[in-house]
């Protein structure tokens, strides 16, 4: 649990430290979007939604459904704190929070807490189009005691409304 503490601490310190940073290229015809991803086995899409010019929080949710196999539901929340860095291309330094429930057909119901720190560029291609990579330093908290930490990387693409 200690870890826990310790990595949640590190990722709040990273949300002061960058909320000062400003994005100019954020879609100006809407507030929201919908952002899918190519990695790995993840499912979950994204609706990035502009809280200001520099601040985006986006809801995250996920259904996986394998046939006599196991059912999981992810939802969550995905904030990122822009930087300025050219006329269509921003970074930025966010965080992750996902709570995955999972019911297998065979045993008992599993439920892991994902926590992690993001970061990334964001390339706007017009006012409703962006492409994007980030790199993830994840930490999975499993109720049957598997934690681990990993790290990921993503391709994304976000329509803006």
């Amino acid at each position: 649990m200690k870890n826990v503490t310790k990595l949640f601490s590190i990722c709040f310190a990273i949300f002061l430290i960058t909320t000062t940073a400003f994005a100019q290229n954020k879609p100006t015809d809407s507030n929201f979007g919908l952002t899918a991803s190519l990695q790995g086995n993840q499912t979950n899409l994204q609706v990035p939604i502009w809280l200001n010019d520099n601040v985006t929080i986006a809801p995250v949710f996920g259904v996986n459904y394998q046939q006599d196999n196991f059912t999981s539901i992810n939802l969550g929340v995905a904030p990122r704190f822009y930087q300025d860095m050219g006329s269509n291309f921003a970074t930025y330094l966010g965080a992750r929070g996902v709570l995955q429930r999972t019911s297998p057909e065979i045993g008992p119901e599993d439920s892991d807490f994902l926590l992690g720190a993001t970061g990334g560029g964001e390339y706007f291609l017009g006012n409703h189009f962006s492409l994007g990579v980030e790199a993830q330093l994840n930490f999975l908290i499993n109720d049957n005691g598997g934690d681990r930490l990993s790290t990921a990387a993503a391709v994304m693409g976000t329509y803006y409304f």
